[in-house]
Order: structure tokens, then C-alpha cells, then sequence
């Protein structure tokens, strides 16, 4: 009897060592697991020729003239103002526009001049070069939505009356740098 016992525990324990070959020959297969991705995500934060405009003011009689010119791309927008009394100033908007398909924010807005003498407070930053005095309102740290999300930039550029310096005013070339870096939000 103890031999009946011995033979049925001995193909019991070869059942139970075939059934666990068997099982770890299913789990050991190569398991491949093929897949792509595509990112169809387009960022495009810009600058818009259309609606860049310029109004000019005279406290003397003479309008001043100026222009303004958003360059290929949008990144970079040029402006001119030809001044001649001392209060003219000429307000130039340009509008800023988000047509990718991320949300932006502007993180970062820094002025540059060829005189330092920049003041920023909150969102207006003002420096002076020589007698023109800029005056740079941000547009925001708002959200820009994605798919024509907008915000407009102004810059003021103003001919400031300096008595001490009446006698050079003439032919005065003051140069502007306005440097905007946006992120996703």
C-alpha cells in the first residue's frame, strides 16, 4: 500500500513539474511591442504687420512723422519718429498674436537702449536716451490661447524738453531694443 502511495505522490510531482515546464515555456515567449508617436503640437508667438500702427501728437503745431514695420516673420518690428519741438511724441501698438496651437505667456520683458536709465514698475518700463524718452507698456503676463490668442505692446516715444541740451537736440538718433520671451503656459 505504502508503495501505491509512493507511486501516485511520484506522478503527482511529475504532473505538477510538467505543468510548470509547460507554464514557464507560455510565459518565457519574446514579447514585442512595436509603436510610434507624433507630436503635431506648432508653436508660433509672433508679431502682426496688420493692426501696427503709430499716432503722432504735437504739443507745437508740427506733427511729427514716424513709421512702424513688423518684419518677415514677426520676431522683430522697427520703428522711426522724426521729432521736431520739444513734447512731440508718437505712441506705436503692435499687436502680438499666438496661431500655434499651445497656450504662451510672456515670462520675461527686458529693455535696452544705448544710455542705460531704464525704470520698470510693474508694466511700464521707461528709459531715456539723450532727449527721447521711451515709455513701454507690456502687454501682459497673461495667457496667450492657442489658436489667435492676442495682446498688444506699446512703446511711446517722446521728445523730452531738456534745457541743457536744446542747442544739440537737432539730429538726435536714439536706438530702443525690446526684448519679449514667451513660454508655454
Amino acid at each position: 500500500m505504502e508503495s501505491k502511495h509512493k507511486n501516485a505522490l511520484i506522478g503527482a510531482l511529475l504532473a505538477v513539474v510538467f505543468v510548470m515546464a509547460v507554464g514557464y515555456a507560455a510565459f518565457a515567449q519574446q514579447l514585442t511591442i512595436n509603436g510610434s508617436a507624433e507630436i503635431t503640437s506648432r508653436w508660433d508667438v509672433h508679431m502682426e504687420n496688420d493692426g501696427a500702427n503709430y499716432n503722432p501728437e504735437s504739443t507745437m503745431g508740427t506733427t511729427p512723422t514716424g513709421s512702424v514695420n513688423v518684419e518677415e516673420g514677426g520676431l522683430q518690428a522697427t520703428f522711426t519718429a522724426n521729432f521736431t519741438s520739444p513734447g512731440d511724441k508718437i505712441t506705436y501698438t503692435i499687436p502680438i498674436v499666438n496661431a500655434g496651437t499651445l497656450d504662451a505667456r510672456l515670462s520675461n520683458i527686458t529693455l535696452s537702449s544705448d544710455t542705460p536709465g531704464m525704470d520698470i514698475q510693474g508694466l511700464v518700463a521707461t528709459s531715456e536716451d539723450g532727449n527721447i524718452k521711451y515709455t513701454v507698456t507690456s502687454p501682459g503676463t497673461g495667457t496667450l490661447n492657442a489658436n489667435d490668442g492676442r495682446a498688444t505692446i506699446t512703446i511711446v516715444a517722446e521728445f523730452v524738453d531738456k534745457a541743457e541740451g536744446q542747442g544739440n537736440a537737432q539730429n538726435v538718433t536714439a536706438n530702443l531694443t525690446v526684448t519679449m520671451t514667451y513660454v508655454q503656459a
